[in-house]
């Protein structure tokens, strides 16, 4: 074994441990949790029981679903404005994608069902948006 590769062996884990130490003082904890960008589910997701919350850090969106005029509806909920919302709900892996429309404050989002469609047909859902230029995005199982 030769001179440099001793050295090698040597500095391998100090470079190592050193670049770790190092990762840590740069970059917060902070700035790793706000570019995960996933939403956390928060129990089982049944909207017509409005039990479905899912969070990111001090954000909420909560998801309500009524019959109304013998017509279902899907509403999105947040405490706080978001942007360019996109909701598919699907069965079996097939997804479909619903056009939204929105609250004036961006906090209030519903997605157009035809009279055809039923909610109760979809077990799951996928969501993804804008929110202060971040992109969050959650997959969930969905009971109706």
């Amino acid at each position: 074994m030769n001179r440099h590769l001793k050295i090698a062996f040597f500095m391998a884990p100090v470079l190592a441990l050193l670049s770790y130490a190092i990762t840590g003082l740069l970059v917060t904890p902070e700035q790793t949790e706000r570019g995960k960008g996933r939403l956390l589910v928060i129990g089982s997701c049944q909207p017509t029981e409005n039990a479905c919350l899912m969070t990111h850090g001090q954000f909420e969106l909560k998801l309500l679903s009524a019959d109304k005029q013998q017509q279902q509806q899907l509403a999105f909920i947040s405490n706080q404005p978001i942007n360019d919302l996109s909701v598919a709900l699907g069965s079996d892996q097939t997804f479909r994608q619903f056009p939204l429309m929105k609250s004036d404050d961006g906090k209030y989002w519903q997605i157009k069902l035809s009279p055809e469609d039923q909610l109760k047909s979809f077990n799951q859902l996928r969501l993804a948006f804008n929110l202060s230029g971040d992109a969050l995005y959650t997959e969930t199982a969905v009971r109706f």
